[in-house]
């Protein structure tokens, strides 16, 4: 048990320091080759910060895991809501965008939604077994695109907001970090991924408990850090900002690509999971018109936390 706990730790922190330095090295080359701050911030970046989710997600699915692959998308969605914005606004207010309010926090529930009726063929069809099948991740891959042409109108009109903070490295150690980070996100992927079963058969647990707790928390760092680390500097658009389009990019390409690598069988993945994330979604929508009006107050974000608890303590008691 504890070996699997350690390895987990190591695992994650591989898959973190694996996104970073991916990021970092193919932001340089792609400067070098004079591609523009903003296609290089729209791209490599925001698929950089998603790159844990997605490398865990694919390999989970690939390997026939797919209750941690699923369990880690509606894991994460539900712990960037509640736990990160919920500490992120402790620590400042969080301002929320019109844009943000009208446009994207919709779309994230949209994708939940959308993701909930693919997943539900018994229900709807009448017959099962319930799965995300191929043809379900190409829709949401679909999905995905039409949001990339969202992103690069919104970042044509702003462009300052989507200008990443960024150093040109010589061709060869840019290329280094690429490979190495490719190579850190792929092993750390696997000993999560193995690590999780371990600890499930371990415990005596469902592998979907631990893909919405453990898995989903330790592929959801960079997302804590880069909202921690906006909030304090107060820059909290950019801290909501992260948590939304991570949500919309979790739902659309990482279930997208992995449900386009296997089909995802539901599983142990109960509807309540679905529902609860859509749920803390449409709360987070309501939030921004109670009180002061697009913003995330404290007493919100103590709220997002004590949902995130009793959340918690409802998956792991198995009630």
């Amino acid at each position: 048990m504890l070996t699997h706990i350690i390895l987990i730790t190591i695992g994650s922190a591989l898959v973190s320091y694996g996104a970073r330095i991916m990021v970092d090295g193919s932001s340089s080359l792609a400067k070098r080759f004079n591609i523009s701050d903003l296609v290089i911030g729209l791209t490599v970046v925001a698929f950089g910060t998603s790159s844990p989710e997605l490398i865990v997600s694919v390999i989970a699915a690939s390997t026939g895991k797919a209750d941690v692959a699923l369990g880690n998308v509606i894991g994460s969605n539900m712990m960037n809501i509640c736990l990160i914005l919920g500490l992120a606004a402790l620590i400042r207010p969080l301002g929320v965008q019109r844009n943000t309010v009208w446009k994207e926090i919709p779309l994230s529930l949209l994708g939940i939604i959308v993701a909930f009726f693919m997943a539900n063929d018994l229900l709807f069809d009448g017959r099962g077994p319930s799965a995300i099948s191929r043809i379900d991740g190409l829709v949401l891959l679909s999905f995905f695109a039409i949001y990339l042409y969202y992103m690069f109108e919104i970042a044509r009109n702003y462009p300052q907001i989507s200008t990443p903070d960024m150093h040109q490295r010589p061709v060869w150690l840019s290329v280094m970090m690429v490979l190495g980070g490719i190579a850190a996100l792929t092993l750390g992927g696997q000993l999560v991924v193995e690590s999780a079963i371990g600890i499930a058969r371990f415990l005596g647990i469902s592998e979907a408990v631990i893909g919405l707790t453990l898995v989903a928390v330790g592929t959801s760092i960079p997302e804590l850090a880069t909202s921690i680390v906006a909030a304090r500097r107060g820059n909290t658009d950019i801290a909501v900002g992260n948590v939304v389009g991570s949500n919309i990019f979790n739902v659309f390409m990482i279930l997208g690509v992995s449900a386009t690598v296997a089909p995802l069988p539901l599983g142990n993945i109960k509807m309540s999971d679905f529902i609860a994330c859509i749920l803390m979604t449409a709360l987070l929508f309501l939030f921004c018109f109670v009180q002061e009006s697009r913003v995330v107050t404290k007493w919100k974000g103590l709220a997002f936390l004590g949902i995130y608890a009793a959340y918690m303590a409802y998956l792991l008691t198995g009630l």
